[in-house]
């Protein structure tokens, strides 16, 4: 197993969220142990000569506000294209795949790149795994009216209509050899959707600490520096991050404090973080970076003074509450989805339920008050980060699982050679 092809729906420097980012980081991290990786995904101008990466999905990344971001409201048909299958993407995926000849298919994300890249390798002569970080494989062959969310009763009899009459079938075609879910939450997501759950596996994601690494402790700074970062939309909950705030400075015996968002996001949305900073009185106490390199945000980490991520969607598991604990910061984080499986409450970090701006603002206050507890957090977090969510640990855990599969693979398919199978 030398030759591996990745099928991803975004590619840096085309980011949405962290997804892509940890696409890139595993792509390379199994270059360096020996593999050969290419990358299959949609147009951009600035993917143009990059090596190993092919642009055969048929669509532009360098229209990612306007397709992945809501920036634009897409007509019925690029709907159907994105979510249920584009004829081009799929001759395209045939071919690049013919040519490729690999040893193994991994599919990262085809989230806006429809069924029509999974349905295009189903012939493949190697086996092919899903990496799933959220519910885009439910979307592309269950029900894409989970992600279109049709309102009036027209919409939804064409959404089930297409869902019965065309995605079903489709979706009957798809050959998926194994299933990588980055937590129990969305591993039991797959299986009650009828997924088979020999095949699925949890491989919990992991940090680079070379990079994440405990910056000096120091003592809470005036005012108190509060670090959200993520991808600006309503599911990550800034929202609540800027209530939360606000809170704050109504409580009795507290210093000021003031908020660092990181990130990005559709433009509409951002417009309306800032008319609640507004609304809220806080606008001297947020400050925008947007998306900034790595090295820059490890500072800012070092920097602040609490992590706080507020999400309120179901969160798979994301990877920043583990980089902010590598960088030793205290973190708050909401019990959404999967995040509790990275943390122990009051050890690693404080868990609050989502989208409760009180609750927020009281676990910060907790930590302000109480030294002990933001030292037991940072040197805890630091030492889960060392022995739990090493980055090449992680990997190592993915090959294994990839090979496991690849073996499994050829057993079957020597057995189903043999003269008097059916």
């Amino acid at each position: 197993m030398k030759r591996i092809v990745r099928l991803v729906n975004l590619y840096p420097p085309y980011i949405v969220g962290g997804n892509e980012m940890l696409t890139r980081d595993i792509e390379e991290a199994l270059r360096a142990r020996g593999y050969e990786v290419h990358v299959l995904t949609a147009r951009g101008r600035q993917l143009d000569g990059m090596p190993f990466v092919h642009q055969v999905f048929h669509y532009s990344l360098d229209d990612r506000e306007a397709i992945f971001l809501g920036g634009r409201r897409l007509s019925a048909i690029e709907q159907f294209r994105h979510h249920v299958f584009d004829p081009i993407t799929y001759r395209n995926v045939r071919r690049a795949v013919r040519r490729l000849q690999p040893d193994l298919i991994l599919v990262d994300n085809l989230y806006m790149a429809s069924a029509a890249p999974l349905l295009a390798v189903r012939d493949a002569p190697c086996p092919v795994i899903a990496q799933v970080a959220d519910r885009w494989l439910l979307f592309i062959l269950r029900d894409w009216g989970m992600v279109l969310r049709p309102q009036t009763r027209r919409h939804r009899l064409l959404v089930g209509t297409v869902r019965v009459l065309v995605q079903r079938p489709l979706s009957r075609r798809v050959r998926i050899d194994g299933i990588v879910t980055v937590s129990n939450f969305i591993r039991d997501l797959y299986v009650r959707a009828g997924f088979p759950p020999e095949i699925i596996e949890t491989h919990y994601l992991g940090i680079d600490t070379r990079i994440f690494r405990p910056g000096p402790e120091h003592p809470l700074h005036d005012p108190v520096r509060l670090i959200f970062i993520g991808s600006l939309w309503e599911g990550k909950g800034p929202q609540v991050a800027i209530r939360a705030l606000r809170l704050l400075s109504r409580m009795e015996g507290l210093p000021c404090f003031h908020l660092d968002i990181f990130g990005d996001g559709a433009e509409g949305f951002k417009q309306y973080l800032r008319r609640l900073i507004r609304e809220e009185g806080v606008e001297d106490r947020v400050t925008f970076h947007g998306f900034v390199p790595w090295s820059d945000l490890v500072r800012a980490m070092h920097e602040a003074d609490i992590f706080v991520f507020p999400s309120i969607w179901d969160e798979p598991f994301a990877i920043t509450p583990l980089q902010a604990m590598g960088c030793g910061l205290p973190v708050v984080a909401t019990t959404a989805g999967g995040t509790p499986e990275g943390f122990v409450h009051g050890e690693t970090a404080l868990l609050v339920p989502p989208n409760d701006p009180q609750a927020l603002a009281e676990a910060i206050a907790c930590l302000v008050r109480d030294p002990a507890l933001r030292r037991r957090l940072r040197e805890n977090g630091i030492r889960d980060a060392h022995t739990r969510w090493r980055f090449d640990a992680y990997v190592d855990r993915l090959v294994d699982f990839y090979q496991r599969v690849f073996e499994r693979w050829q057993r079957e398919r020597g057995h189903a050679d043999r003269p008097g199978r059916a």
